[in-house]
């Protein structure tokens, strides 16, 4: 067996030039090919480190954006290659977890399988095992039309992507991507309107530029347009 992999970046993995993330990205990433894939995403996570401005989460109903796959530079022969590559992953997105973590109280690391490929069911099954025994793993938020994201089995349960330029599904066996919870709570159902998520950064000073940085990268939602009519022009953070 031996499979290629991508990692599926909707946000500040793909531009950060700090926590690691350039290392990383170096190492274990073939930047130079990522490819501008479709993905049902939206703005739904509440940061504080960012100003208590929104960030970016998949939501399964929600009309697709385009996100970037980046293929990982190693090819995948074996489920504990499979599982290091995801442990990189969430050490870049969360460096001070312990090493070993794919998962935390707020997101996790999920994989998706390409549907027209081959993979095998003890990958599969190897994946699962490992997922099960991840403390906080799985607990990403949806609303109740949509369905849990991330299955039991640590499946990231969206379509496949495809391709931006030609419509073509994503070529890569294998997916790895970072789901976060977003504020889709008992007593606030639904995501935030584009006029909160405007609000919010107008609010947030220079973090605004996690917006404006992700659509540099060609990482934009369909809410994009609504939202940048209400911010203030770039570099402008105070009215």
């Amino acid at each position: 067996m031996t499979l290629t992999a991508g990692v599926l970046i909707i946000g500040s993995l793909l531009w950060d030039s700090e926590k690691g993330r350039p290392a990383w990205r170096k190492a274990r990433l073939d930047t130079d090919s990522a490819q501008a894939v479709t993905a049902p995403i939206r703005y739904g996570r509440l940061s504080e480190s960012r100003g208590n401005s929104y960030t970016m989460i998949f939501s399964r109903m929600c009309q697709a954006g385009q996100a970037q796959l980046v293929p990982c530079s190693r090819r995948i022969s074996s489920l504990q290659e499979l599982i290091e590559e995801s442990e990189h992953l969430w050490k870049a997105e969360q460096p001070r977890a312990q090493a070993r973590r794919i998962a935390a109280a707020w997101g996790c690391v999920a994989l998706m399988c390409n549907p027209k490929r081959r993979v095998t069911a003890d990958l599969l099954r190897g994946w699962a095992e490992r997922v099960a025994h991840e403390p906080d793993y799985g607990n990403v938020s949806q609303t109740q039309e949509e369905g849990p994201l991330v299955s039991s089995e640590g499946l990231l349960r969206i379509e496949w992507p495809v391709q931006v330029n030609d419509g073509s599904p994503a070529e890569v066996d294998l997916i790895l991507a970072t789901a976060n919870d977003p504020e889709i709570t008992a007593s606030s159902p639904d995501y935030p309107t584009s006029e909160a998520i405007a609000e919010a950064w107008n609010r947030a000073g220079d973090n605004v530029e996690y917006f404006w940085k992700n659509r540099d990268c060609g990482i934009c939602t369909f809410q994009d347009d609504e939202i940048r009519t209400r911010l203030r022009p770039r570099g402008q953070t105070h009215a």
